[in-house]
């Protein structure tokens, strides 16, 4: 069973890489479905469109009012708020298109979306993957962090994320990805959370 890191400067890169890796598999989904998009499921599709779009800012937003105000004493950050700028013009473009499909499904437009999706493709992945090399534990120890400057980080990056953003679209599309032997153990929720508010309200109202 997998377990959370005890090496203080390992808790940021291990959390990122299972929440990046949730952002590259919600990309890989909607993409599979514009070319034949589900037109008897377009609720339940745009849906989860606007949950992986939402959950993605909400990430970037959690980390720019908690991690990088820290690691920026430390570490030069700039390119990662440079790809932060580019990737949210994407993101306003693409939840823009969501929104207004939810409302009139006549706008709902496959093409333009995936158009959109894979003009965005690049800066997307080489951000998440850039980022998860920068903040690996042996360059946190070398930029100079102290072990309880990692413990605060994380914890106040936890905390963050769980007092903003919409419950009903960012905890179900985490807890969607998230790997079976990760499920225990991460995003961190209390059991009621995890096995009954999550699977029977949460991920209930934006369903199709």
């Amino acid at each position: 069973m997998a377990t959370v890191p005890t090496d203080p400067y390992e808790l940021l890169h291990w959390n990122m890489v299972l929440a990046h890796r949730t952002y590259e598999e919600g990309y890989g989904v909607i993409l599979a479905q514009l070319d034949h998009p589900p037109q008897k499921d377009l609720k339940n599709f745009l849906g989860y469109c606007e949950a992986w779009g939402h959950s993605l800012l909400h990430h970037h937003d959690t980390e720019e009012a908690t991690v990088f105000l820290v690691l920026s004493t430390k570490m030069d950050i700039s390119h990662e708020k440079e790809q932060h700028k580019t990737i949210h013009g994407f993101l306003d473009e693409f939840l823009h298109a969501i929104k207004e499909a939810q409302k009139n499904t006549s706008k709902f437009d496959a093409a333009k979306l995936k158009d959109l999706m894979v003009s965005s493709k690049d800066a997307l992945f080489s951000h998440l993957r850039e980022e998860i090399v920068h903040i690996e534990a042996s360059n946190m120890r070398e930029a100079g962090l102290t072990e309880d400057e990692c413990r605060r980080m994380v914890a106040e990056m936890e905390k963050h994320a769980k007092s903003h953003g919409d419950p009903f679209l960012v905890v179900p599309f985490m807890r969607c990805h998230t790997p079976p032997e990760y499920k225990e153990i991460w995003p961190p929720m209390p059991w009621v959370l995890r096995k009954v508010v999550v699977p029977l309200l949460l991920a209930k109202k934006h369903s199709g």
